[in-house]
């Protein structure tokens, strides 16, 4: 190969254990950062005797590859550039957007679907994203970029939120939003994109069952989901409850959880079982499911009965069971979950940094992404919210990365 004075060649491996040589030269069009961070796993090693040269992220290089495989995975990145955000004034009128690939985003947390478009949860600027399914069009649509709590009957985009974790969407467009740390459910009208909020008041604390709006109080809301029936459920996270909010009346009520931070026992009434960190909720027509943060485990509530059941995790930390059954098999702060087309559970098994599988037909759990499977997909650090969407696949974010990834 021939070498100029200003070219290097190194070796790149990336998360797939995939290698490479690629020739590095200097040049002032670009920099080496915009071309690593599809892929922050990206190792570069200096070729024979040139192992001793190091790169710094800050001088401008151009990446010309010779060769790059990307392996057989199912996985792309569909959103961030894997650059964070910190926000000291608020976003101007209109922005940030573009496409959803070489969008910042910092700190992905919350994922939900809708009909034409993905909506996307950010805790570094607490804001909300709207894309279009083909990542072309990624826009700021709650959220001025800031950590608050203002702008209740005013447009959502110019208001404060702290740490929304989750977002969901109804028929009519409306929004609603897991304002965590601000310990309140809000609500963006799809008819007029004004922001109120629909229960809290603002303070943490546990309070409110029988009531409505700011006689209500949770303790970091960290996930709501739609029941399908008229009601909002919201996992009361650090009260260790499941609330509902009847989206008709206004009225909550706990569904869920004593108070107690412990884990329930299989087959017994939902209502009066207590809970260990519920983090991450999910339905359908005959079960309310459930990852328990401190629990490490996954459980759900029969809607026909109320009782509660032990699908997965011993409860003690770990990373072990692929393979074998969910039951036996540990976790390590699950904080998302979401149902397949096939039935099947999806786990983001947060502290592992992994995406796993539970299969109840096979009784059989596996690791899909990330974890044990970073060398044949992609690495992961600390995701949280996933969501699924039939003939599309799932959207997983990998929060500490600054990215979205696509899987099927």
């Amino acid at each position: 190969m021939e070498r100029h004075e200003n070219e290097r060649t190194f070796k790149i491996q990336n998360g797939f254990g995939r290698n490479t040589l690629t020739r590095v030269t200097q040049s002032t069009s670009r920099l080496l950062t915009s071309h690593i961070l599809e892929d922050p796993s990206l190792i570069l090693t200096p070729v024979g005797t040139m192992r001793n040269f190091l790169i710094a992220l800050t001088i401008q290089f151009l990446v010309v590859p010779i060769t790059y495989a990307r392996g057989e995975s199912p996985h792309r990145i569909f959103a961030g550039t894997g650059q964070g955000v910190a926000r000291t004034t608020p976003y101007p009128s209109g922005q940030p957007s573009g496409p959803a690939g070489t969008s910042i985003i910092g700190n992905p947390f919350g994922i939900e679907f809708q009909p034409h478009h993905v909506l996307i949860t950010s805790v570094d600027d607490h804001c909300v994203y709207r894309s279009t399914l083909d990542g072309k069009d990624f826009t700021r649509i709650v959220g001025n970029g800031l950590k608050g709590y203002t702008g209740d009957g005013g447009p959502a985009a110019e208001a404060t939120f702290n740490w929304p974790h989750e977002v969901r969407a109804d028929k009519k467009g409306n929004l609603y939003i897991a304002d965590t740390r601000n310990h309140v459910i809000r609500k963006v009208s799809g008819a007029t994109g004004i922001v109120t909020t629909l229960a809290g008041d603002g303070s943490p604390g546990f309070g409110g069952d029988g009531k409505r709006g700011t006689q209500v109080r949770f303790q970091q809301p960290h996930s709501v989901v739609l029941d399908g029936t008229g009601g909002l459920l919201v996992a009361d996270t650090v009260n260790h409850r499941i609330r509902r909010i009847d989206l008709n009346t206004g009225i909550v009520q706990t569904i869920s959880g004593t108070g107690e931070k412990k884990l329930p026992v299989d087959g017994n009434p939902a209502r009066n079982s207590p809970l260990s960190g519920p983090r991450s909720l999910a339905v359908d027509d005959q079960s309310i499911w459930i990852a328990m943060r401190e629990g490490n485990s996954i459980w759900r509530i029969d809607r026909k009965t109320s009782t509660i059941h032990h699908i997965a995790g011993t409860g003690k930390k770990g990373y072990a069971g692929d393979g074998g059954p969910p039951k036996a098999a540990t976790f390590r702060g699950p904080k998302g979950l979401v149902l397949d087309h096939q039935g099947r559970i999806l786990v983001v098994d947060t502290e592992n940094h992994a995406l796993r599988r539970i299969d109840l037909s096979q009784n059989l759990v596996e690791t899909v992404l990330g974890g044990n499977k970073s060398k044949v997909t992609f690495p992961m650090k600390r995701p949280h919210g996933i969501a699924f969407k039939k003939n599309f696949g799932y959207l997983i974010a990998d929060s500490e990365f600054h990215r979205v990834i696509l899987g099927n």
